[in-house]
Parts: structure tokens; C-alpha cells; sequence
């Protein structure tokens, strides 16, 4: 950590502001179960800015956003919490302490008589082992400014954070996310100067930002492992940032998630701690997508589905707990410059954040109210993302000893993938995997052959006809029947869909006259494809979709290409393996990404 001049004066100051507020925003997140829950006439005035409780009702912010993870503190006998409220009108406050698995403790109850004044509330000096909230009861009609937690005593560390936003021709998407920022620290200056912004832009269509402390770097599209790599190396060059927050152009977090991230650094007695921003996708945004996740033959959300409206959950979810292979998304991942040991893995797009975290010995940490809001993941799946997930897939069970696979596994793993989408008539995905596999057989040279990626992205695009997706799809619901997970289930119907090839061996007559009509975020469904001459794709809401059809001859070329290039994979099986525990130490280097910038 600093322990430069304005660092020891950082240090030595006497409080500082762990967490404020977060209220409800249309454009981000407005699901009020995630903010507060009420009884009576209460909630939030978005024309204002403030909380409100009318005579009788009450207000309390056991919640997702607005509960204090104090455990996530790792506070010093010399520090103290203090409560900062700023209201108006008679109430009556209750602080509340929530351990898991056990009954609340009521820490404070005091009857306030504000009058727009800011009232400072003490809480015992005892282990704070939870989430504390605030409750609060009108005894006349009243109004709520601010509920700030302050940590009062020294820091353990001075916390100096660049956020680096990687980003290619979303030149917009990058102007809001920057002035979403410079709102958010034009209100709390006092975080500003531990904060800098630095924005890798890839494409060429960035030249400015509204946030007088960005920087841009014109940088080749070398993907986001490339646009990442070169952000964490002018931080690291600079020697100015102890953190590295990489966030996604397009992510939308309410800023308040900087200060909760800074405060948990600020305190921790941990120089290998990493914060994970969890996410929430667009379809249900009080529904926890994940919080951070974990990899072994596939990516394994960590409390995905949870109902974040629910307080059970929230506390369910805040728990400290330790999983193995555990990673975090760069849609927002924070974490120490001087605990980087393996640089990002020139992967170009996907499975870079899986590999660095797999690589360096982070401790992850994920805090409530910190996550990106994302697009959901099944409205991104094409033939290219089918691709770049197998590469990664099989370069991580080839490079870590904890996941290694023997053949077998390696095979029935590549299988189970190929036979899903190329059974399910996704002929275009199942070569995209195909092609995975032999770009990875390729070993060392491809990698550094293909930064950019643009050959086999331009091949994709050109394979990518049947599953591209249209807006709108146009096609007569008539001839169509809805998807039904039940259908086709039974060893007798296993048996036959395994004889027939999943009916590609069945001629025309035994096939059904309708299409079957799936969801969306249902793609490649083996057996309600069964007999089907067709399949539809569609998301109802935005009319966008594709239409696949049986293509007996694409069916069987696949299996026998699929066939070959997993024999080859076998046959190198054990040399591939030492060549990528190598590439450990020659792809992902400081040295290897400075001489691959070198050459833009």
C-alpha cells in the first residue's frame, strides 16, 4: 500500500463514509424491494430525491441495496460506526443488526425530532458479525435525506482506484457511464481523490469524456483481454493505483458501488482482496443472476435465482464463503495490482476474467449492492460466442492442475456440447465448436497469430445464416406449437432419439406437421426438437429470432468432422497439455502483452 505524503495524510483522517443511500432509478434499477420495504403510506419521491413516511407508516431499509454489510468491515479496536441520519419530522429509528441463521438484534431505539439537521447516532462498541439496517416509524408525517454509516478512527490503507473501461465503437455507451460518474462524485467529493477513470478504446470512436479525471488510450483491438491488459499496464507502469476496477462499457451500476468497494479496501487487513461485482440481468431485475461464479466444465453462477425483494436472501448472500476455481466477471472486477502474477491470457473475447482469476491467488469477495446490470446472457448467444467459449474451455482444463481432465473426460465434456447443439439442428454452432477445437490444436502460434481475432470472426459471421438473429422474425404462430420441457422424456423415447440420430435417420412421415415454438433463453433443446422438421427461436417481447431446420446431410458431415478433430485432440492429448502449462508463462506475461503493443 501508498505510504507516500498524501497517503499518510489519508490515513490519519478521522472519518470517513462507508456507505450513503441508494434509491430507486428507472434507468438502472427501480424494483423498490431491492431499496427499502414499507407498511402504509411510504416509499421513495422521485420528483424530490427522498425517502417519506406519512403519519403511522413505517420505512426500513432491510434490503439488497440499502442493508450495511458491516462484517464486510474489517475494523480496528480504534474504530467506532456512527449513523448519519438527515430527516424531517417526529419518528421514531431502530438500527437493527442480522447475523446469519440467528434473530435480530436491536442495537438503537430512539424517538428523533429533526428538523432537516443532520443527528449522529453512536452503535454499541461490539462486533457488528452482520448487516445492519435502519427501520423507521412517523409519529408525524416525515421525510428522509440521507442515512449515512461512518467509520470513525484510522484506515488500514490509503486506496488509490483506477477503473479501466474497455470499449470498441460504443462511443455512447462509454459518454454515459462517464457522466453517470462525474454526477455521482460531483455529489460525494470526498471519495473523487481516490479514484481515477482511464478509457481503452479499441476502436477509434472515443476522443473525449465528461469526466475531467479520464484519460482515453488509443489502443489496437486486440479484444477486451488486449483493452484490459493495456489499462492494468499503465496503472501498473505509473505506480500511482494500489486497485484495478476493470468494468465493461456498457455496465450499468449505480456509482455508490465505488464507495462501498473502496470502503471495504480501505479496512481490510487482506493484501490479496478482490471485490467481484455480482450481476442482474435485464428480464428480472430482482433476481440475482450471480455473485461471482465458479468454473469446472462449465461456468456455475454462485446463488443464482435468488430474490433479492426477499431480506432472506439478501442475508444468504452476503455471507463470506469460500469456493474453489472461483472467478470474477469484468463487467466489474476490483482487485490489488501488486497480488498479479499471471497477466489476462490473449483469449481476445471470453474466458480472459476466468483465467485471471484462476491464475492469481485473489481472495474474492462479493458485497451486497455492488452489480452490474447486464443484457441476459441467452440474448448473446450466436455460432462466435458457441466458438470462443469451447476455446477457453478447453485451454483452462489443459492449463490448471485442479481442473485437469483425462481424455475421457476432456471427450465426454467436448461431446456433451457438440451433441446438444448439432442433434438440436444448431448445425452453424456445432462447426463453430468444431472450429474451437482445431484453433486450439494449433497451440502457441495461433494465439499470437490471431490477437485480433478477424479472420475467424469474419469466417463466423459468413457460417452464422439459420441462427442469426432477426428483428422481427416473421413466421404464422398457427404452424406452431409452444415448447414443453416434459415432451419427448422416457427411456423409450431416449432409446429411439439415440438410434435415429435425434431423428435424422427417420424419414419425413414419422415427423410432426408443426414447428415447435422455444423461448428465447431455450436454445438447442435436444428432445423437443425430436421429429420436429423445424424449430423456432423467439423472444415474444422484442419480436427477435431465428428459424432452424432438419439438415440431414449438415448432421452427419458434422459427426464426422467432429469425430476426426476430436481424434487428433487425443493424439495430442498429453503434449497439448505441457504446451499450455507453458503458455502460462510465455502468453500471459507483462513482457509478452508489451512487445504485442509494441507492434500497433
Amino acid at each position: 500500500m501508498a505510504s507516500d505524503k498524501e497517503g499518510a495524510s489519508h490515513l490519519a483522517r478521522n472519518s470517513v463514509i462507508v456507505q450513503k443511500l441508494i434509491a430507486p432509478d428507472p434507468l438502472i434499477n427501480s424494483e423498490s424491494g431491492l431499496f427499502f420495504h414499507t407498511r402504509r403510506l411510504a416509499g421513495y419521491d422521485g420528483e424530490t430525491g427522498n425517502f417519506y413516511a406519512l403519519q403511522g407508516a413505517e420505512i426500513t431499509f432491510d434490503s439488497y441495496f440499502n442493508a450495511l454489510p458491516a462484517h464486510l468491515l474489517d475494523l480496528q479496536a480504534t474504530n467506532r460506526m456512527q449513523v448519519h441520519v438527515k430527516a424531517t419530522g417526529r419518528c421514531i429509528l431502530e438500527l437493527i443488526l442480522v447475523r446469519h441463521g440467528k434473530s435480530g438484534d436491536k442495537l438503537v431505539h430512539v424517538i428523533l425530532d429533526a428538523q432537516g439537521d443532520t443527528k449522529v447516532i453512536e452503535l454499541p462498541d461490539m462486533p457488528l458479525e452482520g448487516l445492519v439496517y435502519a427501520r423507521f416509524v412517523a409519529v408525524g408525517d416525515l421525510t428522509i435525506e440521507a442515512v449515512d454509516y461512518v467509520v470513525t478512527g484510522p484506515v488500514r490503507n490509503d486506496v488509490k482506484l483506477t477503473s479501466v473501461i474497455t470499449t470498441f465503437r460504443r462511443d455512447d455507451a462509454v459518454q454515459k457511464t462517464s457522466a453517470r460518474l462525474q454526477r455521482y462524485f460531483d455529489r460525494n467529493p470526498d471519495i473523487l481523490p481516490d479514484f481515477d477513470l482511464l478509457v481503452i478504446d479499441n476502436g477509434g470512436e472515443t476522443d473525449s469524456i465528461g469526466f475531467p479525471k479520464g484519460r482515453i488510450i488509443k489502443n489496437k483491438n486486440y479484444g477486451g483481454a488486449g483493452g484490459f491488459t493495456r489499462g492494468l499496464m499503465e496503472a501498473a507502469d505509473l505506480g500511482r493505483s494500489t486497485h484495478v476496477l476493470f468494468m465493461d462499457d456498457d455496465a450499468i451500476f449505480f456509482p455508490e458501488s465505488i464507495r462501498r468497494t473502496l470502503a471495504v479496501l480501505y479496512f481490510s487487513a487482506n493484501p490479496k482482496l478482490a471485490v467481484s461485482g455480482s450481476m442482474i440481468t435485464e428480464a428480472h431485475k430482482w433476481r440475482l443472476w450471480e455473485a461471482s461464479a465458479t468454473f469446472d466444465r462449465r461456468c456455475k453462477p454462485i446463488h443464482n435465482g435468488r430474490d433479492l425483494r426477499k431480506f432472506e436472501d439478501v442475508i444468504a448472500v452476503s455471507q463470506v464463503e469460500t469456493f474453489k476455481s472461483r472467478y470474477g466477471g469484468w463487467w466489474y472486477f476490483c482487485f490489488p495490482v501488486e497480488a498479479v502474477k499471471t497477466w489476462p491470457f490473449p483469449f481476445f473475447v471470453r474466458g480472459d476474467d476466468i483465467y485471471f482469476s484462476l491464475s492469481n491467488d485473489f481472495d474474492i469477495l462479493t458485497i451486497p449492492g455492488v452489480v452490474s446490470h447486464q443484457d441476459d446472457f441467452f440474448a448473446k448467444q450466436s455460432p462466435l460466442t458457441m466458438y470462443l467459449d469451447m476455446r477457453y474451455h478447453l485451454v483452462l482444463h489443459l492449463t490448471f492442475d485442479h481442473l485437469k481432465l483425462d481424455g475421457k473426460g476432456i471427450t465426454k465434456m467436448m461431446r456433451s456440447y457438440f451433441d446438444r447443439f448439432n442433434d438440436a439442428y444448431h448445425y452453424e454452432s456445432a462447426e463453430a465448436l468444431i472450429m474451437a477445437v482445431e484453433d486450439v490444436l494449433k497451440g502457441e502460434a495461433f494465439w499470437e497469430d490471431n490477437l485480433d481475432l478477424a479472420e475467424r470472426r469474419a469466417q463466423l459471421a459468413a457460417l452464422t445464416v439459420n441462427e442469426k438473429l432477426t428483428t422481427p422474425l416473421i413466421f404464422g404462430r398457427e404452424e406452431t406449437t409452444p415448447h414443453s420441457p416434459k415432451r419427448q422424456k422416457g427411456r423409450w423415447r431416449a432409446l429411439q432419439r439415440k438410434l435415429s440420430f435425434n431423428g435424422h435417420a427417420l424419414p419425413d412421415r414419422f415427423f410432426y406437421s408443426k414447428a415447435v415454438l422455444f423461448p428465447l433463453e431455450v436454445r438447442a433443446h435436444t428432445k423437443d426438437s425430436f421429429r420436429r422438421r423445424s424449430t423456432i427461436t423467439f423472444d415474444q417481447s422484442s419480436q427477435t429470432g431465428y428459424i432452424c431446420r432438419i439438415d440431414r446431410d449438415r448432421y452427419f458431415a458434422n459427426r464426422k468432422r467432429f469425430k476426426a478433430v476430436m481424434k487428433r485432440l487425443m493424439d495430442n492429448y498429453d503434449d497439448l497439455q505441457a504446451a499450455y502449462r507453458e503458455n502460462r508463462e510465455k502468453l500471459a506475461t507483462k513482457d509478452a502483452w508489451r512487445e504485442r503493443f509494441s507492434r500497433s
